[in-house]
């Protein structure tokens, strides 16, 4: 499916470190927004040293909203996606990205 165009845009979200007394700071939450233009379905992957992740699926023509795991950043700051088209050839990859706790990241699928 050579006709995917992928496009990412790192997102940073806002942090605040104000002081709190005997209450651990929450861990930062890592998003992934999948924003599917195409007609298919999409299963979507996150590939880290060489293992395939996934993390859902995006129905056509919709928008996903995943979460990744907190030891999926933190043991490698560097990620790729993969998404598999249901019904469809290919997986198409992302070049790979530096993502980091609490950021978001956008990943949007265009049409054919």
């Amino acid at each position: 499916m050579r006709g995917v165009l992928l496009a990412l845009a790192m997102l940073s979200g806002a942090c605040g470190h104000g002081a709190r007394s005997g209450m651990p700071e929450p861990l930062p939450v890592t998003t992934l927004r999948v924003r599917n233009q195409n007609f298919l379905d999409m299963d979507v992957f996150v590939l880290r040293y060489g293992q395939r992740i996934r993390l859902g699926m995006v129905t056509g023509l919709s928008t996903q909203l995943f979460t990744l795991r907190d030891d999926i950043v933190r043991s490698s700051p560097e990620l790729r996606f993969e998404l598999h088209p249901i019904g469809g050839r290919g997986n198409p990859r992302t070049e790979t990205i530096s993502v980091q706790p609490g950021d978001e990241v956008e990943l949007t699928i265009s049409p054919l």
